[in-house]
């Protein structure tokens, strides 16, 4: 399938497509050491009120510190500011093999990159140190832009920023419901499997939209 007008910008999500990232906070929690009956004795508005800290915090309504704060609260200290610490930064894992080159040669097939990411201070402050993003060329992120996916607004902002027409832009993520926005919003999406090759997927989904990587 190819798009009815060429596309101009190839826009990725980071997590589950460019960086391999553990996806709850059980996971994160596991690969440092916490032990499963503690996530046990959390209950469903203490884990509501976390994730709303969290929300906020990708939104940069909240720095890191605060965000720390905020969610050992919402978490009735059931587990110590360290830990949270130590797990937060346990979610990244590491870029995927091979998208740094994937994403290069969408560049010199004539292409621009972007990438459009819910993350925050700290997470970004990895982020942009990794080789994949020496291949992007315009970088937003929840924090950045006050905004988040799904939202309709945080597509416009991109759309804004680069000055590309939204049927001119190609967005990958691993979550259908932001490739749904992003559709609804008249982007081209198509959607990663964070358990596959995402560099092969990246250059088969922008080569199935005409661009000639």
């Amino acid at each position: 399938m190819t798009s009815r007008r060429p596309i101009k910008l190839v826009c990725v999500d980071l997590g589950g497509v460019v960086v391999r990232i553990r996806r709850s906070l059980a996971e994160t929690l596991h690969a440092v050491g916490v032990p499963g009956y503690l996530l046990e004795s959390i209950s469903p508005e203490e884990m509501h009120n976390f994730r709303l800290s969290t929300s906020r915090h990708q939104r940069g309504e909240q720095d890191w510190n605060q965000w720390l704060d905020t969610a050992h609260a919402a978490l009735a200290r059931h587990i110590d500011r360290d830990t949270l610490l130590r797990a937060h930064d346990a979610i990244l894992v590491g870029e995927y093999p091979g998208v740094a080159s994937s994403l290069g040669a969408i560049r010199k097939a004539g292409a621009s990159t972007a990438c459009l990411s819910n993350t925050n201070d700290r997470h970004w402050d990895a982020l942009i140190e990794l080789p994949a993003l020496g291949e992007i060329e315009h970088r937003h992120a929840s924090h950045l832009l006050g905004l988040e996916k799904p939202s309709a607004e945080i597509y416009r902002a991109v759309e804004r920023s680069t000055g590309v027409a939204a049927s001119e832009i190609l967005f990958l993520d691993d979550i259908e419901e932001n490739c749904a926005a992003a559709r609804a919003c008249g982007w081209n999406s198509v959607r990663i499997d964070h358990q596959r090759d995402t560099a092969a997927q990246i250059v088969a989904a922008a080569r199935a939209h005409g661009v000639a990587c």
